[in-house]
């Protein structure tokens, strides 16, 4: 999914703004001049930042102007990037949803009003979970379904023998409902995959069918499909789609990753589960022939896939969290608010390959770009911008400062968590502690807040919104029911101010803490071993031996954890052996901390300790319970998943 970032112009692109301005026009774009541009900016962005291969395709209201790979795609054989390699573009995927619900309103055989389980099998029905309202179809396009999220334990895969059907994973998978419909938009895999499935049903043809018959091909998409590589007698005993044609899978890249200081080709990621959320393959040839589209609606007409009518319904605003930034397009994010100029799109995001699909209809351009490799994923908003911004011309001026910019500054500082997470198992804690982000006041009134690697800065310009230091993009702060809330420019990710004790700061504290005092008791055990004659020592037995399952429980937790490997290998491999050993010994050790104390300080009343020693050993109780209560807040007393 595209994330809002500061744009951070590489020296290659700066040196093409200098050298192409003067191409600034809403006239037809200058391919050959586009094309030396792209060729320059990549060449060095790519050196820069380790990148095996690269994707683009740039058209305009009079054609494709250019396609083009760069790099390579393979390994073993070698294979270089063209026009023709399939790309993984993630969650662009859902954009072909989004237009086969329309497809179907079109016809009258949904309505954006209905609720869901009207289309659906009793087995897929959402249960209501309390609240009154339900999910209609305009919520699934608008991600305001109300949806947890949840990307552990299915969601990517390297074995495919671990695929489902789309239907069987919605049942097995089912998130739980934690707000009110129609009432926020906290982006949702689950929702898409669930509207696919809504299509198939109502249609009566598989999602990968659907979608090559009514909408890729009949666009021109020759290549593109959501079908994965695995064998007929896998896709016959799984119930899956048939698979990717050989000929197909043989023009796919791979992702690669940097590993002590070399690239490395990853295995094939698997995302059939949710494929309508994000297994679309498609080449540069084929999504310059889906912009065309996506900027003309007489060409969507003649195609077939829709008409110009309904088309215009498709790119009108649906819902936005808050009317100073971008709105959900039926599904389509608004860029305007990221990119200071009007635009949609989507962006597509899997562990080793990351896109973004750029529509600016104003303009008459649209931008398609992906790249192979975790190191480029800044290349496909860097290129687009300094793209638009050399051909097209620039963005709207900045707004000017707000007068009152540090009491605003100060009124939003603090830490934020992302509404985007699970509300339940497992994962929900493993999440939440990449989920958080400061938000930092500074004596002029800026604000400065991380986005991935970057820190980014903010200047207020009134009514809570916050408008980025060096360059285009919005953020804004309101209080929602007591909360303050922090949006990003799509309406896709919003947070949530939260208490230090809520945070991760509090977490590592009192797991370090915790920690030390198990240490500290089993140390202190192991040198009382040797004395004869102590007052209390069944107590205090008592006491070590809780510090002793304490340091286990951490020492298992920590094995496991480590056995997930990096955060890019624990998506397939979550949640491995030990980690849930691990776990289900925290709970172990959390449940004995107030039998052990009990025991120890009223049943075997250790007359004979010395007030230090009362101390010392209430502190490490006390910092025990804490604990307990901590990591039961963030649920991890105990293993928990699908």
């Amino acid at each position: 999914m595209r994330g809002w970032r500061s744009i951070v112009i590489p020296a290659g692109l700066a040196l093409g703004l200098l050298t192409a301005a003067g191409a600034r026009a809403q006239a037809p774009l200058d391919r050959a001049r586009v094309e030396a541009f792209v060729d320059g900016a990549l060449g060095q962005a790519m050196r820069e930042d380790r990148v095996a291969g690269v994707t683009v395709a740039v058209v305009d209201r009079t054609g494709v102007v250019m396609t083009k790979g760069y790099g390579r795609a393979g390994v073993s054989p070698a294979r270089p990037v063209d026009a023709d390699t399939l790309f993984r573009v993630g969650s662009i995927s859902k954009t072909v949803v989004w237009i086969s619900l329309m497809q179907l309103v079109e016809q009258g055989r949904i309505s954006l009003d209905d609720p869901v389980n009207d289309h659906l099998p009793p087995d897929l029905r959402l249960p209501d979970e309390g609240f009154r309202n339900p999910v209609r179809v305009r919520h699934l396009m608008s991600h305001s379904a109300g949806f947890e999220d949840s990307v552990l334990g299915g969601f990517f895969l390297h074995d495919p023998a671990r695929l489902q059907p789309l239907d069987d994973w919605l049942r097995t998978h089912r998130v739980h409902r934690v707000r009110e419909p129609g009432t926020l938009a906290v982006y949702s895999n689950y929702g898409a995959a669930l509207a696919a499935a809504l299509v198939a049903h109502v249609s009566g043809e598989s999602w990968p069918d659907y979608a090559e018959r009514h909408v890729l091909r009949p666009l021109g998409m020759t290549t593109a499909t959501y079908r994965e590589p695995y064998s007929p007698a896998l896709a016959k005993a799984h119930g899956l789609p048939a698979p990717m044609p050989p000929a197909t899978l043989s023009r796919v890249t791979s992702g690669f990753d940097l590993k002590a200081g070399a690239l490395e080709a990853q295995p094939f990621e698997y995302i059939g589960n949710v494929a309508p959320a994000g297994a679309l393959s498609a080449s540069a040839r084929d999504m310059a022939a889906y912009m065309r589209a996506l900027l003309d609606p007489a060409l969507m007409e003649r195609a077939g896939v829709l008409r110009a009518a309904t088309f215009a319904t498709l790119r009108a605003p649906l819902f936005a969290n808050t009317p100073e930034l971008g709105s959900w397009r039926h599904g389509f994010m608004d860029f305007t608010a990221e990119s200071g100029r009007p635009g949609y799109g989507h962006g597509g995001d899997v562990i080793f390959q990351h896109s973004t699909l750029e529509i600016y209809p104003d303009a008459g351009v649209g931008v398609f770009i992906s790249v192979n490799t975790p190191t480029g994923m800044a290349i496909r908003y860097t290129l687009p911008t300094a793209l638009m911004a050399t051909f097209v011309g620039p963005v709207a001026p900045a707004p000017p400062r707000a007068a009152n910019a540090r009491a605003e500054a100060v009124r939003v500082a603090g830490t934020y968590s992302a509404l985007r997470r699970p509300s339940y198992r497992t994962e929900r804690a493993l999440l939440g502690l990449f989920s958080g982000a400061e938000v930092k006041a500074l004596p002029n009134g800026d604000i400065v807040t991380p986005q991935g690697t970057q820190v980014i800065r903010f200047y207020p310009v009134g009514g809570g919104v916050f408008a980025q230091v060096d360059g285009p993009a919005r953020i804004a702060f309101h209080e929602v029911g007591g909360r303050m809330l922090r949006f990003d420019p799509f309406s896709a990710g919003p947070s949530e101010r939260i208490g230090f004790f809520q945070g991760p700061a509090w977490l590592f504290a009192i797991v370090g803490a915790g920690l030390v005092t198990a240490a500290w008791g089993v140390g202190s055990a192991a040198r009382r071993a040797s004395r004869r004659r102590q007052p209390g020592r069944a107590a205090g037995w008592v006491l070590d031996g809780l510090c002793l399952v304490w340091f286990v429980a951490f020492g298992l937790t920590a094995v496991g954890a480590a056995g997930l490997g990096d955060p890019n290998a624990a998506v397939f491999t979550y949640p491995g052996v030990w980690l849930p050993v691990g776990l289900w010994a925290l709970l172990a050790a959390a449940l004995a901390t107030p039998v052990a104390g009990v025991t120890a300080m009223v049943a075997l009343r250790p007359t004979g300790w010395s007030v230090w020693r009362w101390l010392r050993q209430s502190a490490a109780l006390a910092v025990f319970a804490a604990l307990a209560v901590t990591l039961w807040t963030w649920g991890m007393l105990g293993y928990s998943g699908w």
